[in-house]
C-alpha cells in the first residue's frame, strides 16, 4: 500500500514528457533520491536545469513532508531560530548530501550558486497551476488567501499558480505562500506596482526577513505572500536561447537603468544607459543579475553601481552582442548617495 508521501507526490508530480520546450522559472522537480531540486531562471544547459536542492531525504530532519523527514539545505537553526544559509555554502552541501554530484566541468559564467542537474536524474516536476489546485483544495485558509489576492489585484485563477513547498503541497501553519503570477511583461509589471504599493504605503503589510525588505512580499491575512512573475509566452522570454561567453573579469560598472520591464523573474534583465566600464565611456548594455534576491529591487532613472560584474557575450543566430553578468547581490550597489551632489 502506498504512503501519504507516495500518494500525494503521485497525484502531483508530471512526467517530464510534459515538460514541453522551456523550462518554467520557479519550477520544483523531484530528483530519483526523492530531493526537491527547484530551478531559477530559463538559462539551462542542453539537457540539465540550473538548480538547488531545497529539501533532501534525511532521518534526522528538522522537516516533515507528507510523512517523511527532511532537512532544508537552504535555511538552518541557530540560537533558536531558523536563519538563511549562504549561497556557497548551500552548494558545498549538495557534494555532501548526494554523492552523486560532482563539481561541474565547464564553468557557468552566469552564476557561481546553481547546479546543472541532469534533467535525467529527474522523477518529474510540478505543475504551478496544478499544484495551486491541489493545495486550493487540501487548504481551506489557503484556497481562501489565494482567491482574494487574485481578485485583490485583478488576476484571474487560470493566470495564477504556486511554487515553494505548495507545489508538492505541504503547508506548515506559519509558512508563506508563494504565488505565481503568469503574463505578459506588462501584466506583471502591473501587478507588481499595485505589490509595491502595498510595500512602500503600508508599514503593517511590508516584509522584512533575514533582515532584508522584500519588495514583492507583503502581509495578506496575517500571512507572508512571495509574489514571483513568469512570462506566459515563450517568445517574452529575454535571452532565450542565447549562448553566453565570458570576455572578461572582474569589471567595475556604473549606469542608470532605462528599462526594468524584465526586473521581476530571475534572471533579472535591464537595460543600462548612461554607462561606464572600468573608467571608460560605453554604449547603453543589458545587465544580467543571476540572484533572485533582487527581483523588483530596482526603478527606471536609478543609478546603480557594480562593484564586481563580469563582461559576457551573448551569441544567437550567428549575431553577437555583449552584456554585463553579476552573479550575487552583495557585487552591487544603488547609488543613492553619492558625494558632491547638492541639495535642492
Amino acid at each position: 500500500m502506498a504512503d501519504t508521501f507516495e500518494k500525494v507526490i503521485g497525484e502531483l508530480l508530471c512526467p517530464l514528457d510534459q515538460l514541453g520546450p522551456t523550462i518554467l522559472d520557479t519550477t520544483y522537480f523531484l530528483k530519483e533520491n526523492n530531493s526537491f531540486v527547484y530551478t531559477e531562471g530559463y538559462w539551462h544547459p542542453q539537457g540539465h536545469l540550473l538548480g538547488k536542492i531545497i529539501n533532501y531525504p534525511c532521518e534526522k530532519g528538522t522537516l516533515t513532508i507528507h510523512g517523511r523527514p527532511y532537512e532544508s539545505i537552504t535555511k538552518g537553526w541557530e540560537a533558536g531560530a531558523r536563519v538563511h544559509i549562504p549561497h556557497d555554502k548551500q552548494i558545498e552541501y549538495h557534494y555532501k548530501i548526494d554523492p552523486s554530484l560532482k563539481p561541474p566541468k565547464d564553468r557557468l559564467i552566469i552564476t557561481e550558486y546553481h547546479y546543472p542537474f541532469p534533467l535525467s536524474s529527474m522523477k518529474g516536476w510540478f505543475c504551478h497551476h496544478k499544484s495551486m489546485l491541489h493545495a486550493m483544495e487540501r487548504y481551506p485558509q489557503v484556497d481562501k488567501r489565494i482567491r482574494e489576492v487574485g481578485a485583490l489585484f485583478g488576476v484571474p485563477l487560470e493566470r495564477m499558480g504556486v511554487t515553494g513547498s505548495l507545489a508538492y503541497c505541504h503547508m506548515a501553519d506559519d509558512e508563506d505562500i508563494d504565488l505565481v503570477f503568469f503574463g505578459t511583461p506588462e501584466q506583471n509589471i502591473e501587478v507588481a506596482q499595485q505589490v509595491w504599493r502595498f510595500t512602500y504605503t503600508d508599514p503593517k503589510r511590508r516584509c522584512v526577513e533575514f533582515g532584508k525588505f522584500w519588495p514583492l512580499r507583503f502581509y495578506h491575512d496575517g500571512i507572508v505572500i512571495c509574489c514571483f512573475f513568469v512570462y506566459a509566452d515563450r517568445s517574452d522570454i529575454p535571452l532565450r536561447d542565447e549562448e553566453v561567453s565570458l570576455v572578461r573579469e572582474p569589471i567595475e560598472a556604473y549606469g542608470t537603468i532605462v528599462n526594468n520591464l524584465h526586473s521581476l523573474y530571475m534572471p533579472v534583465v535591464m537595460r543600462l544607459g548612461d554607462l561606464y566600464i572600468d573608467g571608460m565611456r560605453a554604449d547603453d548594455i543589458d545587465l544580467i543579475i543571476y540572484d533572485s534576491s533582487l527581483r523588483g529591487e530596482f526603478y527606471n532613472n536609478e543609478r546603480v553601481h557594480i562593484r564586481k560584474g563580469r563582461l559576457v557575450r551573448l551569441t544567437k543566430d550567428g549575431a553577437h552582442r555583449d552584456a554585463i553578468a553579476v552573479v550575487d547581490a552583495g557585487d552591487m550597489e544603488k547609488e543613492r548617495f553619492v558625494r558632491g551632489v547638492p541639495a535642492f
